[in-house]
């Protein structure tokens, strides 16, 4: 039996760990100053390795506070370094992944190997356990959040692409893993690649929700941001393009975009009609879509635009200013958010050959983020795709985390 001691200044309510067969079982939370639901941890489980990540790794399982206003359950992967911290604690990187999934929660970095919820598998090379790798053996804990409605304790839906829940993910994954590992730092920043990309985007205007500790920089990796724009981009390829492949491609990633955001407010609203903003051909997918991992939930759409062809009766013209719709893109989207800027230091990466974030529309957040006078660090790498552009930021990423964590 062992117990953790209450951090100085720090709002505890009572301790209690005990440890059998790998599993600790926990009464500990944060009672915020606030009034918000605290975050408890609940129990810690050490997990078996990870291929290719040189590091101590434990499932945290703990509550979170949910869309709905009320504490669910969540689960986090804490990742430590081998050996003796530094003095002050490992710093921490607060990692969230892309799309995994509009909806199963099986489809979770916790659940998966190479933590992509198959993406690997299914044929696109992720590189997250790699770039997590790269965290580890610069020094940083790891956490890595399954997100809300995924991972094996969710009992609530998905809110895809809802930009508070996205970092209220991360606030709770850092707040539960200080919980299970004194050793780590007070300081934490935030590293995200896609829809994680995006939502790190929001974790700054909610870090305080993690009391006592210091947020010190977002790193951004071809963040999924500009729906409506891309929907519209994607429909224009489609119609332009000269042969009828490309034209069926574009088509099929015009309508993905749509399908993604009306699961997303679905989740957050129940009453929403999905037939409001699209037609029955992509309405017929969505049951199979949302049962899926990513990249099998994409050939659901894929497949049935392709039986159609011309024919296929998808989003309405108008699909984004239908009333519900626009309020929850005006709400989660930071390139069209009201107001939206960031005034800690921001990193954005983004490959100039991303065929699913495409670099022409993130260009133009990024100029919007910086006339907001953001502290941004925008660079583009040429030739890298969607996934190549882990790997060829590798480098700027590590520096800008050590001048973060440096001051």
């Amino acid at each position: 039996m062992s117990s953790f001691l209450a951090r100085s200044g720090r709002n505890f309510v009572a301790v209690l760990l005990t440890t059998s067969l790998g599993i600790a079982s926990v009464a500990l939370a944060l009672q915020p100053a606030s009034g918000r639901a605290p975050i408890t941890l609940r129990a810690a489980t050490t997990q078996p390795a990870i291929s290719g990540v040189d590091a101590n790794v434990r499932l945290l399982h703990h509550t979170m506070l949910g869309v709905g206003g009320r504490p669910v359950p969540a689960t986090t992967l804490l990742l430590t370094p081998k050996g003796t911290p530094p003095v002050g604690g490992w710093p921490i990187v607060a990692w969230e992944h892309g799309t995994t999934t509009p909806g199963q929660k099986s489809c979770a970095p916790s659940q998966t190997s190479e933590l992509d919820g198959g993406l690997t598998k299914d044929g696109f090379k992720s590189d997250y356990a790699w770039q997590i790798n790269e965290f580890i053996g610069a020094g940083y804990a790891v956490v890595a959040p399954d997100l809300e409605g995924l991972g094996p304790d969710a009992t609530t839906p998905y809110p895809y692409y809802d930009l508070s829940s996205l970092a209220r993910s991360l606030v709770a994954g850092v707040v539960a893993a200080r919980f299970a590992e004194p050793r780590l730092s007070d300081r934490w920043a935030a590293v995200g690649h896609s829809d994680g990309g995006h939502g790190v985007l929001g974790a700054e205007a909610l870090a305080g929700e993690a009391d006592g500790m210091t947020y010190v920089g977002t790193v951004a990796s071809a963040p999924y941001v500009a729906i409506e724009a891309h929907a519209a981009r994607f429909g224009a390829n489609g119609k332009a393009a000269t042969s009828r492949q490309a034209a069926l491609q574009g088509k099929m990633m015009q309508q993905f975009q749509g399908a993604l955001m009306a699961t997303g407010l679905k989740a957050e609203r129940p009453s929403f009609d999905e037939t409001s903003i699209m037609g029955p051909d992509l309405a017929a997918t969505l049951p199979r879509f949302r049962s899926l991992c990513s990249v099998a939930a994409i050939g659901t759409i894929d497949a049935a635009v392709k039986a159609k062809g011309d024919d296929f009766r998808g989003l309405k013209l108008d699909w984004a200013n239908q009333p519900q719709m626009r309020a929850f893109i005006a709400a989660n989207d930071p390139a069209v958010k009201p107001g939206y800027t960031l005034r800690k230091p921001v990193l954005i990466v983004q490959g100039n050959a991303d065929p699913f974030v495409l670099e022409p529309l993130q260009t133009p957040f990024v100029d919007r983020l910086k006339a907001t006078g953001a502290p941004v660090t925008y660079t583009v790498y040429d030739g890298a795709d969607h996934f190549s552009v882990i790997r060829e930021a590798d480098g700027d990423v590590l520096a800008f985390l050590r001048q973060r964590f440096a001051r």
